[in-house]
């Protein structure tokens, strides 16, 4: 990942980083994942007498949870309406009963924990920018009355501009997660839990009534209870999750403003996505601002576009006084925009929790909450409502058939689109070349060195597109990520690619040219 490109959580906190695994292991529950999902299952767990084990490829708060908004709310986009729609009235009051025990739950493990995480409390709104979208939040405020949320509908609203309607719905939250995730680890630890950071699961490699899991460096962990909390599941089972799992990356940016906006929490109905929140860090009010959102690997032809966007977005809201971090963050969406949580397999101790869209910071407090109770007791509330088993093909059929046969296009597509000269490549430039007979990606350092990596992705051979904004190589049909040197950062890949070369750009310069001539 570029090196600019970091949250201003990561920024303005660190997670307390725990040793690494050196030896095999034996326990009751493992979890992957040291994110929002993961360490709120193990202190679920630790609270009801369990010791868990969590294991995290690098950090806590790496992934998707570092790079969050974070907004802790149970207003997703247009979502109430269109539940109803698809599943019945009762589904879709379960939703927003769970969301708001997961939100509740946030709400008391920062006061019984004293967690200094600027946790804020204010509105949340969902605003239209024409007719047609405002159609579409009066029905969504609609539904909600009807479900028992604390709905209001303001008219005519000053901000953001260009609003003609706005619904909003009174008691969210917003807060620092970085700060928050590790506060929730702290206290699991002192009850019994385990972690450790910089541990990789490389695969599983005995579901029997004993999960055994295979990390790097040869060191294996035997648990009854296996609990996968890394956004894609690191275990498919039989549920085919690339068919159901989309991947999309948004971008964010904090910043000091130079006029005053009301504070809230804010997200349009349109495209492309805009998504304002207010956090105060040191006395000062800063403003984040989220959106861009696309397919991984199929953005702007340069990414650097998606910022550059926010900021004039941010530009024409409140003025940029002092831009203070940029990043972004890769989420999965469903079907029918609901979750899965629960057990892979009927009867299974393999459990899940992914799908959030933009809203982990809920769903993952809710995941850790549900998991904590299936693992205890066999069974939890709302179990039907996250299960993989609800018709969620069926009622998204539309969704469904594009999001399948899209990444069917790329992989074509990569295979046929031309390749790139390397004359010419800039310091921090990757472009699709020859090399050896093959389509390769060469990456021109600001050291000068140059590195050519295969990249057909590990998943399933689609041909990667470079990223320019965060220097990583993004697969355009399942999201897998990798960086410049290979290495696999995200996605359903389970190996990093091969390198090609690795040395002076004038060492490979004239060999390759003469190939792509």
């Amino acid at each position: 990942m570029g090196e600019n490109t970091v949250s201003f959580w990561n920024k303005t906190a660190k997670a307390d980083h725990y040793p690494r695994l050196d030896k095999n292991l034996i326990c009751d529950v493992l979890i992957i994942g040291g994110g929002i999902t993961g360490v709120t299952t193990a202190y679920c767990l630790a609270q009801k007498g369990e010791k868990p084990v969590l294991i995290e490829a690098g950090c806590l708060c790496d992934g998707t949870t570092g790079n969050t908004t974070g907004k802790v709310t149970i207003q997703h986009d247009i979502i109430y309406s269109n539940i109803l729609k698809k599943h019945g009235r009762s589904f879709a009051k379960a939703y927003a009963d769970s969301q708001t025990e997961a939100l509740e739950f946030v709400r008391r493990q920062v006061r019984d924990l004293s967690i200094d995480c600027q946790l804020m409390e204010s509105p949340a709104y969902i605003y239209a920018q024409n007719g047609e979208e405002r159609d579409a939040i009066i029905k969504e405020y609609q539904t909600a009355k009807d479900l028992g949320i604390d709905a209001f509908f303001v008219d005519a609203p000053t901000f953001p501009p260009g609003g003609c309607g706005m619904v909003g719905f009174h008691g969210q939250l917003s807060f620092h997660a970085v700060r928050y995730v590790s506060a929730l680890a702290d206290a699991a630890v002192k009850m019994g839990a385990r972690i450790y950071c910089d541990t990789k699961a490389v695969r599983l490699a005995d579901d029997g009534e004993i999960k055994t899991v295979l990390c790097e460096n040869d060191i294996t962990i035997e648990a009854k209870h296996l609990v996968m909390a890394t956004q894609y599941p690191f275990y498919d089972g039989p549920n085919l999750f690339f068919t159901r799992l989309y991947a999309k990356r948004a971008y964010g940016i904090a910043l000091e403003a130079k006029r005053d906006w009301p504070e809230g929490n804010y997200i349009n109905a349109g495209q492309p996505s805009r998504s304002i929140r207010t956090h105060v860090e040191g006395g000062k009010k800063i403003l984040i601002v989220v959106g861009e959102g696309h397919p991984t690997g199929r953005g702007a032809e340069n990414e650097k576009t998606h910022f550059d966007n926010l900021r004039r977005f941010a530009e024409q809201i409140a003025g940029v006084d002092n831009v203070l971090a940029t990043w972004s963050a890769q989420d999965y969406e469903t079907p029918d925009q609901i979750p899965y949580i629960g057990r892979i397999s009927d009867h299974s101790t393999i459990y899940v929790g992914t799908g959030y869209g933009k809203w982990g910071l809920s769903s993952g407090t809710l995941a850790g909450m549900l998991l904590a109770d299936l693992i205890t007791t066999g069974s939890c509330p709302y179990e039907a409502v996250y299960s993989r088993k609800r018709p969620d093909y069926s009622t998204s059929l539309g969704k469904t058939i594009a999001e399948v046969t899209l990444p069917v296009v790329e992989l074509v597509k990569s295979k046929i689109e031309p390749t790139e000269p390397v004359a010419g490549i800039r310091q921090g430039e990757g472009r699709v070349i020859r090399f050896e007979g093959q389509r390769a990606g060469i990456y021109r350092d600001f050291d000068d060195t140059v590195t050519i990596l295969d990249i057909s992705c590990t998943h399933m051979s689609t041909t990667l597109n470079f990223n320019e904004a965060e220097k990583t190589w993004d697969c355009p049909a399942h999201g897998g990520r990798y960086s410049v040197d290979g290495k696999l950062l995200e996605g359903p890949p389970k190996h990093s690619l091969k390198v090609l070369f690795q040395g002076k750009y004038e060492e490979i310069a004239v060999r390759v040219e003469e190939e792509n001539a």
